[in-house]
């Protein structure tokens, strides 16, 4: 087998990344290559290029960076079933690993990925690329599009940018109608948040359902209606408590198979697919692919039995 290693050297945490080089050196036998990514989206590239020239190899390859990165990263294979893939975190976000629990640390041991099992695992197909973990859109998609206005305060923080972008979207952005179809029930409302979830965790710390069961072809959905600053502010607290009573007050939630999205006016609108921005979606449609990734874990690892199944209902 020959392991591919694609960093972003540009995610949250530097010297994971910046020390994976010395680590992989030290590994004997292994049988691999390295790339880093030179710009936003060049994950993509970067394994279009890969399975070209390796062509007919047995390939496996790794997501160094964050969500984002590893969105980026599934994207450049046109069929996912051949696709076998780990993620070692390095970015501000890995939400995925999350729905491991505690041992979703055990994930940034480079050694227990590559002598790791393989277990299939859900995904997120949609006529605009595939997601790991969410798709979304309203408040967190607008604060993905002004986090790059605030970049530099990253010199005194890494999540300053992100957070001052948060206050933005809150106070100043735009709520608009959407017609969202979901396993054949629609939903024409303007929208304060939307957030279609194959794990339970999103944006780093927001608790969007307490299923993590990735491995049964259902995901969960959370869809707040117009909500004022106030009501904006409660909700993102109730996310962040994982206070899931107070967030059913407020959003629409329950479970999903497959929806759709567009704008009720028939405007083009942007997406959050990961942590990564996509703008100009006319249509989307979209179905959770159940085991359809083969996703490499430190062995033995389990999901917690505690919050397994189950699921978010309305």
């Amino acid at each position: 087998m020959t392991h591919i290693f694609i960093i972003n050297p540009y995610s949250g945490q530097h010297s994971l990344a910046d020390d994976l080089r010395d680590r992989l050196s030290r590994i004997s036998g292994l049988n691999y290559y390295v790339f880093n990514t030179r710009c936003a989206g060049y994950e993509k590239t970067l394994v279009g290029k890969v399975l070209h020239f390796f062509q007919g190899e047995k390939l496996r390859f790794y997501c160094c960076g964050g969500s984002g990165t590893m969105r980026n990263m599934l994207c450049g294979f046109e069929d996912l079933s051949e696709a076998e893939v780990a993620f070692f975190p390095c970015g501000m976000t890995n939400d995925f690993l999350k729905v491991f629990g505690s041992d979703a640390e055990r994930f940034k041991n480079i050694e227990e990925l590559i002598y790791g099992d393989v277990i299939n695992v859900d995904y997120i197909k949609t006529n605009c690329g595939y997601a790991l973990n969410t798709v979304s859109f309203g408040l967190d998609s607008n604060t993905v599009m002004f986090t790059d206005n605030y970049r530099p305060l990253q010199i005194f923080n890494d999540s300053l940018p992100y957070n001052a972008a948060i206050i933005h979207s809150i106070l100043l952005a735009k709520q608009l109608s959407y017609d969202i179809e979901i396993d054949g029930k629609m939903i024409s409302d303007i929208t304060a948040e939307t957030i279609f979830g194959n794990g339970n965790f999103f944006g780093g710390n927001l608790y969007i359902s307490e299923s993590n069961n990735v491995f049964d072809g259902i995901g969960g959905y959370l869809n707040a209606p117009k909500l004022n600053t106030a009501e904006e502010i409660k909700m993102m607290g109730a996310l962040i408590k994982r206070d899931l009573e107070h967030t059913r007050k407020i959003c629409r939630c329950g479970e999903f198979k497959r929806f759709s999205i567009r704008r009720t006016d028939g405007s083009p609108f942007m997406l959050n697919f990961d942590g990564e921005l996509q703008s100009g979606i006319s249509f989307l449609e979209a179905e959770i692919i159940r085991k359809g990734l083969k996703f490499v874990v430190p062995k033995g690892i389990t999901i917690p039995k505690e919050t397994e199944g189950g699921g978010i209902n309305e």
